[in-house]
């Protein structure tokens, strides 16, 4: 099993790519989190995310994201993850996911330190393999 992906959250509002994610990742990875908590938008995932900091429960290992989304973004998630989460506890891999080709986002990914961890959408076995191996 890889490690990485023992917890994994999965913010998209697209049922068809949180499907075909899942469907990766198991392909990828028989032995990955089964049951993913899955968000349709970045505010429902801060706001549980919240509620597992205050309760000093861990947080995803992994968190895969899309950037457009309704009510709040992928780029808005990262900032108020930034803020809400403790500098001294572990932080959990940010994967952002995105089908748009505008060399903008990777310029913004850039910004956040997540240029390598810029994956593009639908997001198959063989776009795990390479990211994980």
């Amino acid at each position: 099993m890889n490690e990485a992906l023992k917890s994994i959250c999965i913010i998209d509002d697209d049922a068809i790519s949180v499907f075909g994610l899942k469907r990766a990742l198991k392909k990828y990875d028989g032995e990955t989190d089964p049951n993913p908590l899955v968000f349709e938008n970045g505010q429902d995932a801060i706001d549980e995310f919240e509620e597992l900091i205050e309760g000093n429960q861990p947080l995803p290992s992994v968190i895969f994201i899309d950037l457009n989304m309704p009510i709040m973004n992928g780029w808005e998630f990262v900032e108020e993850f930034k803020r809400i989460h403790p500098s001294e506890k572990t932080t959990p891999l940010i994967l952002i996911m995105s089908s748009s080709i505008d060399p903008a986002d990777a310029e913004k990914a850039k910004s956040y330190g997540l240029e390598n961890n810029y994956l593009s959408k639908p997001v198959s076995k063989e776009i795990l393999e390479a990211y994980f191996n």
